[in-house]
């Protein structure tokens, strides 16, 4: 859960605008799209309530299933192992974002808002309590997240200050949301 109002109101808009925008894809990119849709409604969620573990661990297995199934669909049914595709291999990565905070940043979040008031309050930055491990993987994929923006947001954008690819600006969205809301939870 996200301690500051602002940041929940805005990131919920980018995500509920996400989510709008990659719901308009293709026939045969739904399967992507639902993934991206339910992924902005589980930042939603996370951003404004904590979570009990069994939906978190819940969670986690889906997006877990879901971030293998991306990297082993290149196979086409075929048997054979394809090469996933840099798509597929990106939204694997944001399952296996949302994946990361799931368990390392929102339980920790969980922990540190059921102390005692006065201990809590004593905590000035959430970020200070975590291990330097946390912090560095959690930095990197916010890294990785908001340069994958930029890729999207140029597909997106045609010549001029037009919108030409919406499944593409909603894919941007999500991901400088994701990178936004890595930093946002620490």
């Amino acid at each position: 859960m996200i301690g500051s109002l602002t940041i929940r109101w805005l990131l919920t808009g980018v995500f509920l605008a996400a989510s709008l925008c990659v719901g308009l894809v293709r026939r045969s990119d739904r399967p992507v799209a639902m993934l991206c849709v339910l992924m902005c409604a589980a930042m939603i969620v996370m951003a404004w309530r904590p979570e009990p573990a069994a939906a978190t661990w819940a969670q986690a297995t889906g997006f877990g299933g879901a971030a293998l199934w991306l990297v082993l669909a290149g196979s086409g049914g075929s048997g054979r192992f394809i090469r996933p595709t840099p798509t597929a291999l990106h939204h694997a990565l944001m399952a296996a974002a949302m994946i990361w905070m799931l368990t390392a940043l929102s339980g920790g979040t969980q922990m540190r808002s059921s102390m005692p008031a006065h201990v809590a309050m004593a905590e000035t930055s959430t970020a200070a309590s975590l291990p330097f491990s946390v912090l560095a993987v959690t930095g990197l994929i916010a890294a990785y997240c908001a340069v994958a923006s930029i890729p999207w947001l140029a597909r997106a954008v045609g010549p001029g200050p037009r919108l030409t690819d919406r499944a593409a600006a909603g894919q941007a969205l999500m991901s400088a949301g994701m990178a936004a809301m890595l930093i946002a939870m620490l």
